[in-house]
């Protein structure tokens, strides 16, 4: 990933009339509130990777249970956010300009699907999701062009719709209840046509973060993303609505659920396989809860009343968007404020992609079969992982794979060079790089 620049004011970050600002040619920030969203996403995922059990009953698994599922749905909204960026932001780029950020995405699409395959094959036991986000590059390149209220619009239409055409799309392809293991991409699938076949669909349809509904967040990202984030009044409404978005997610759902008889429904359609089971419906799907997992069960639309975090629902969407948007927001204005204070959270979020990859290499040096983990590992990863993340940043400068992505994405900067401009015209107009993606 590349670094985050926005024009805006250079100590706070954001400022209430950014327009009325003109910085020197060449000179760029970098939009720490994004850095910061990114490293809560990160430590997000130390949580939900190396916290506590979140299954077993006790006050540790409560604190962490808020984090299934959820981090990587602000990862998701956040690479949303930086293809925009990428795209120029608010200002969006057009011509030759936006055809180097189509390609640049097209080149890291293969990257980041090849980085995922390692890290599956790494079998940690953890779902990866790069890979996913590798074909979400591919499908966001012909909505580089839209502006926000087209991508508003796509983003409610995915949330709303998407979910009930890849239940009827599933239940033709990979019928399944309750108990489902997605598949996820291997190596054989790149063996023979019909393998790749095989990978396509599941990196589209049937995976464990399928790209069609992983769409949805995209969506809502780079509409994000085109908003003016070097504004107050932008960020506090982002802040706001996102957070009132989220309580009517979860409002709606628990009417659904446990007002109008939908989880009911969900114990009746449990019931057979709890009784064989020897466990009540209830105790059965609070086991298997978290089975639901990008593909909700096919035997039944009453899945889709779920607000289980990953579930890819309807009300997961609206709750997990409503919540990045929240994050998001609230992390620009904090960071407008208090930037040194949040500097090594930012950091670790500036090389999200290289902390989400080291973790989980870490965890397959040091626990090759698996460990029992408590509140500790998670502090001591996120200290580890923000110390190294500092220095790294201090000496070095870019992250490892994030300069790796950057330098073999660079070609269409050589391919479809800039039409040269006057000077006055090229001054009067500071270049904006950004991120092409978050980690997952």
């Amino acid at each position: 990933m590349e670094d985050v620049t926005v024009l805006a004011d250079r100590e706070a970050g954001v400022r209430d009339t950014p327009a009325q600002v003109v910085e020197p040619p060449g000179r760029t920030n970098r939009l720490t509130g994004i850095d910061v969203a990114r490293g809560l996403a990160v430590l997000g995922m130390y949580a939900v990777h190396v916290g506590p059990d979140t299954t077993k009953p006790g006050l540790a698994g409560a604190i962490f249970k808020p984090f299934e599922g959820h981090p990587a749905s602000l990862f998701a909204v956040l690479a949303g956010v930086s293809i925009s960026l990428m795209a120029g932001g608010h200002r969006p780029k057009t011509g030759r300009a936006r055809t180097r950020i189509g390609w640049k995405l097209g080149t890291r699409a293969p990257l980041m699907i090849a980085l995922g395959l390692w890290l599956t094959n790494l079998d940690t036991g953890y779902l990866i999701i790069l890979a996913y986000y590798g074909v979400t590059f591919i499908f966001a390149i012909p909505f580089l062009r839209w502006g926000v209220k087209a991508l508003v619009s796509a983003t409610v239409v995915a949330a709303l719709v998407f979910p009930f055409v890849s239940w009827l799309l599933r239940g033709q392809i990979l019928p399944h209840g309750e108990f489902f293991i997605a598949p996820d991409l291997a190596n054989s699938d790149f063996t023979s046509l019909s393998g790749l076949a095989h990978g396509a669909v599941v990196l589209v349809f049937t995976g464990t973060f399928p790209a069609f509904n992983l769409m949805t967040y995209i969506f809502a990202g780079m509409a994000i993303g085109r908003l003016n984030l070097g504004s107050r009044r932008v960020c506090r409404w982002l802040f706001g609505g996102g957070f009132a978005l989220s309580g009517l997610g979860y409002l709606l759902s628990w009417l659904g659920t446990d007002v109008f008889g939908g989880m009911q429904a969900i114990y009746n359609d449990v019931a057979p396989a709890a009784a064989q089971a020897g466990l009540s419906p209830q105790d059965y799907f609070a086991g298997y809860e978290l089975f639901v997992h990008g593909s909700p069960p096919t035997t039944s639309l009453v899945w889709e009343l779920l607000r289980t975090g990953s579930s890819y629902t309807p009300f997961d969407f609206i709750i997990s968007i409503g919540l990045s948007a929240g994050i998001i927001g609230g992390c620009q204005l904090i960071a407008a404020h208090w930037e040194k204070l949040v500097r090594p959270v930012a950091d670790i979020g500036s090389m999200v992609l290289s902390a989400y990859a080291v973790h989980l290499f870490a965890i397959h040096v040091l626990w090759p079969n698996g460990g029992q983990f408590n509140g500790w590992h998670f502090v001591a990863f996120c200290a580890v992982g923000m110390a190294a993340a500092v220095a790294w940043r201090r000496w070095i400068g870019r992250g490892p794979l994030e300069w790796a992505l950057h330098t073999l994405s660079r070609w269409p900067d050589y391919a479809f060079p800039s039409q040269r401009r006057p000077p006055a015209a090229a001054s009067a107009e500071p270049e904006l790089e950004s991120a092409s993606s978050g980690g997952g």
